[in-house]
């Protein structure tokens, strides 16, 4: 049976409630072989999408998403992310997938993460500029750390990276976010945090023109065991420096993860929906998650916190476990 491409939903701290799409197939594809991708080496690193032996087709994404949405419900969702086991601009039918996937969720935002490797190809623009949100990487101030940070497939440059950019700022109406992301090693190596570095990065990011730009740095396993995150004291003395020399372009830092505010405010209206509820009647688990739209597990928790504080009580009926007020 062939695995679906949608997964999650799943937690970002850009992103919110993520529901993601993946348009390739396993093993990782990619035009790259970052040095803190958390999924590992590129088992398959290509330049163009013309050397993608297989791929998912649209069909496929729309059936796996409407058999998804049966047990997902949208109101619980921030946005559908197009990502997962690679590249996703290698397949030339996103641009189609993310027409037909905004036709099952209605308003909901559809966001595209990519390398940014292959936006000076005009057919990748066009695909990118049906997402609603486009978060795409830039790393590395010139070719020699974008060959050691990236590690790229042959035939692609730093270069066409930046005017490619460009060019999807000036064509797609879509929000773009750049996200540039951090790191050291354990053996003393900067990369791209010493302060030329961080100025000659800020100074193509105010060449791209984007709307907001994310500085960020690994949290999750990186593929190669000597890289090391970025201090949060250092991140955030980085996002100050972009803030400074960027002026009116937003700055993000994962040193300020505004996502767990985002967690804390909708855990706290959840809770609040379900002491309005039961303030009427005793409710099940299947009542509250119909009601209020959350799946089980965000019920689930907010049910343990209230029973913990001695707010919600517990009662069984023919075999039903009720939820009261204390």
């Amino acid at each position: 049976m062939a695995l679906s491409t949608v997964y999650g939903p799943v937690p970002s701290w850009r992103l919110g409630r993520s529901l993601g799409i993946d348009p390739l197939i396993s093993p990782k594809t990619c035009t790259f072989d970052c040095i803190y991708c958390q999924l590992g080496r590129t088992i398959n690193k290509i330049s163009n999408p013309e050397r993608l032996k297989a791929t998912v087709d649209v069909d496929k994404v729309t059936k796996d998403l409407e058999a998804a949405l049966h047990s997902i419900a949208l109101q619980t969702i921030d946005y559908v992310t197009f990502s997962g086991t690679g590249e996703p601009t290698l397949n030339l039918q996103l641009g189609e997938m993310i027409v037909r996937v905004k036709e099952l969720i209605g308003k909901l935002p559809v966001a595209v993460l990519t390398n940014a490797s292959l936006v000076s190809r005009k057919d990748v623009r066009a695909n990118l500029a049906e997402a609603d949100l486009i978060v795409a990487k830039l790393d590395a101030p010139n070719q020699m750390l974008f060959e050691t940070i990236n590690r790229p497939a042959g035939g692609l440059n730093l270069g066409q990276v930046v005017e490619g950019l460009k060019a999807l700022r000036r064509e797609a109406h879509s929000k773009l976010v750049l996200q540039v992301m951090f790191l050291e090693s354990n053996a003393g190596v900067k990369y791209n945090t010493q302060v030329n570095c961080v100025e000659a990065l800020i100074e193509l990011v105010d060449a791209v023109k984007p709307d907001e730009v994310e500085v960020n740095t690994p949290t999750r396993p990186p593929s190669e065991p000597y890289v090391q995150a970025v201090p949060s004291e250092k991140i955030e003395e980085i996002a100050s420096r972009f803030e400074r020399m960027l002026g009116d372009i937003k700055v993000i830092s994962r040193a300020r993860p505004t996502f767990l505010k985002q967690v804390k405010k909708k855990s706290e209206a959840l809770e609040a929906e379900i002491l309005d509820l039961i303030t009427r009647r005793p409710c099940t688990l299947e009542d509250m998650i119909k009601v209020t739209g959350a799946n089980e597990g965000e019920i689930d928790i907010c049910l343990h916190k209230l029973i913990e504080r001695g707010s919600v009580g517990s009662i069984q009926f023919y075999g039903k476990t009720y939820y009261k007020l204390l």
